[in-house]
C-alpha cells in the first residue's frame, strides 16, 4: 500500500504473505509528511486481518518512534544489527560444505522448520542457492539467503542442529555463503539479533562489520489511540 499526498509518495506499507505471521515492510519518504493513521486504517481494511492479529516488521529508530506514538507496538522491541562484509581475508576455505540439491529440498525444509527459522520461506530455497553440512546422510547445518541479487546479497537461514553446536559449523557455512554471495554481488549483508553475542563475534571474525542498528517489533494494525 502506498500513500500519496499532492501526487508525491509519502510512505509504503508492504504486506508479505508467505511467512507464518503477518509480516510487513515499512518505508517512509523522509522529506514528505505522512498521514500515518489513514495509512494504517487503509492497510487494515485492504488486508482484512483480524484487529487483534499480531504483525511483525523491522524498523529504524525514527519509524519505531512513529509506531510507538500511535500505540501499535505490542512487546519490547528486539535490537537487530545489519552487518556488511568488509574483509575477504578473514573468510575460511572449507571442504565441509556442499550445495543442497533439489532432491534434498524436503529434508532442508524440515530441518529449518525444526530449527525454528521464523523468517524462512520456501521461495528462498527455490530461488536462491542453499548450502549444507552433513554427517552421513543427515544435515547437521544448513544456510542460504534472504536475497541473492546482483544489487545485494543477504545471507540468512543459518541453522545448526542443537546437538552439533559449538563445533564451528556455522562459521564454515557462513564463510562459504559469503564466498558464493561475493560472486553474485560485491555487497553482502546479514542480520543478527544484537544480544546473540556468540553469533555477532563469529560474523565479526569473518570480516563483517555492523553498519546499522534496527528493531524487530510486534505490532497491531489497531491503534490504542484510535485511527
Amino acid at each position: 500500500m502506498g500513500q500519496f499526498v499532492h501526487n508525491q509518495l509519502t510512505a509504503v506499507f508492504a504486506y508479505f504473505s508467505e511467512l507464518s505471521f503477518p509480516a510487513f515492510s515499512f518505508f517512509h519518504v523522509e522529506e514528505q509528511n505522512i498521514f500515518f493513521s489513514e495509512l494504517i486504517a487503509f492497510t487494515r481494511e485492504a488486508i482484512k486481518l483480524d484487529e487483534n492479529a499480531v504483525c511483525g516488521t523491522i524498523l529504524c529508530q525514527r519509524d519505531l518512534e512513529l509506531f510507538k506514538s500511535f500505540g501499535l507496538i505490542q512487546e519490547k522491541p528486539q535490537r537487530f544489527l545489519t552487518m556488511k562484509h568488509q574483509d575477504e581475508t578473514k573468510l575460511l576455505e572449507s571442504n565441509m560444505v556442499e550445495k543442497v540439491s533439489e532432491s534434498e529440498y524436503s529434508d532442508v525444509l524440515n530441518f529449518l522448520h525444526r530449527g525454528g527459522m521464523r523468517f524462512f520461506t520456501r521461495s528462498e530455497l527455490e530461488n536462491c542457492p542453499f548450502l549444507g553440512i552433513k554427517e552421513g546422510n543427515d544435515f547437521i547445518a544448513v544456510g542460504g539467503y534472504h536475497f541473492y541479487d546482483s544489487r545485494l546479497v543477504e545471507v540468512g537461514n543459518i541453522v545448526t542442529r542443537l546437538d552439533c553446536r559449538g563445533r564451528g559449523l556455522a562459521k564454515h557455512l557462513t564463510s562459504e555463503l559469503t564466498h558464493l554471495g561475493k560472486k553474485r554481488s560485491p555487497d553482502v549483508y546479514l542480520g543478527v539479533l544484537a544480544d546473540n553475542l556468540p553469533a555477532v563475534r563469529v560474523y565479526e571474525g569473518l570480516g563483517y562489520q555492523t553498519i546499522e542498528e534496527l528493531s524487530i517489533v510486534d505490532f497491531t494494525l489497531t491503534s490504542k489511540y484510535g485511527s
